[in-house]
């Protein structure tokens, strides 16, 4: 099944990678009957992986990313083959390996979704029938890619640049990855916003070079353009705390100013600002108003505590804690407070945020 997985030639990775496709496709004839297709995306999928080349050898760096499609995403049997294939796997390759389980019907539904729309464009498939997502290679058009995508991108890679902060001690491998996923984040969700966004990350690089920036935001160009030779060759520079924390400020302020400017197109919100942002009802205009009250005593119910508010949808309250956590203009965590649940015994506000982003991400 050889294919290219990375630029350049890693004869000895891709044969690692061979290997380990062969182990999932000899797994998959025991669940075969219950699952359509199993398909590796990410930047594997694409060709677009990441390698770390070190004194001793060349090694994979980014997670695997699966999508095992059915028209049984919960079946037991499913769900404990994935857990045991991603165990295995994770400590075969040395990187994490992810199973999503999705019905097939939701790939043709997400088309304006980057997630679905970056599978469609470039995947390997490794087990299954995977004919249905050729058939929509035709209808792929990336200009149509929707402005709650780029939200969602931006939300997320903030998230891991709060997460990072947790890390400056103990891992800045963890910091330097993260703070180099947003950084291309910046870039993409504007590409996002103005209809230039391509699956093929050396195009968007090119793309977003071409772009004028203000001159508050012309530091994402070079940010953008070091992000997109890190996903290649990812190097990890000898960084000390001091020039972390810094770089994490500084990141963090032009994150917000991105994320507001995007949320400011997706709400119909001319001119908006933090303070105006953490005060709107509802950010989740697409889901019905009652079904929010009724998430919260869900929660409440099942989890002991709940998202404020509760006219809104849940990830909302995340959204609107997050640059509170970030510390940015003057806001702290007893602003996010008013939307987190506070930490219980043993917490910090790390865990609770962490804890409803898996619920709500």
């Amino acid at each position: 099944m050889s294919g290219s997985y990375f630029e350049g030639s890693f004869p000895e990775l891709a044969a690692r990678l061979d290997g380990h496709f062969d182990r999932m496709r000899a797994a998959w004839s025991s669940v075969a009957g219950k699952g359509a297709a199993l398909v590796l995306g990410g930047g594997y999928g694409r060709g677009e992986g990441g390698v770390l080349e070190k004194p001793a050898g060349p090694e994979l760096f980014n997670d695997l990313d699966y999508f095992l499609f059915t028209d049984t995403p919960d079946d037991p049997a499913l769900v404990s083959w994935s857990h045991a294939r991603e165990k295995e796997e994770t400590a075969a390759l040395g990187v994490d390996v992810e199973i999503k389980r999705l019905p097939a019907h939701q790939v043709g539904q997400g088309m304006q979704t980057m997630m679905f729309a970056d599978l469609v464009a470039g995947h390997v498939a490794v087990a299954g029938d995977c004919q249905f997502l050729a058939d929509l290679v035709p209808s792929l058009d990336f200009s149509k890619v929707a402005v709650e995508e780029a939200t969602r991108l931006l939300w997320n890679r903030g998230s891991g640049l709060f997460f990072s902060r947790g890390k400056l001690v103990s891992d800045l491998t963890f910091v330097v990855r993260n703070h180099a996923k947003l950084k291309l984040a910046l870039g993409d969700a504007l590409l996002c916003l103005g209809g230039h966004y391509s699956p093929r990350c050396r195009e968007r690089g090119m793309r977003f070079a071409g772009i004028e920036l203000s001159t508050e935001l012309e530091k994402l160009h070079a940010w953008h353009a070091q992000a997109v030779d890190f996903k290649f060759r990812p190097i990890v520079p000898a960084l000390d705390r001091a020039t972390l924390e810094e770089e994490s400020r500084q990141l963090a302020a032009a994150w917000l100013k991105v994320f507001l400017h995007v949320e400011a197109r997706r709400l119909g919100i001319h001119k908006l600002t933090l303070t105006r942002y953490l005060s709107v009802t509802r950010l989740f205009r697409n889901v019905p108003a009652w079904k929010n009250p009724l998430l919260a005593v869900r929660d409440r119910l099942k989890r002991g505590a709940y998202l404020r508010p509760v006219t809104d949808y849940p990830r909302g309250a995340l959204m609107r804690a997050l640059p509170c956590l970030l510390g940015i203009e003057d806001k702290s965590v007893g602003d996010a407070a008013r939307f987190l649940p506070k930490p219980g015994a043993g917490e910090n506000w790390q865990d609770v945020y962490a804890r409803w982003w898996q619920h709500y991400s």
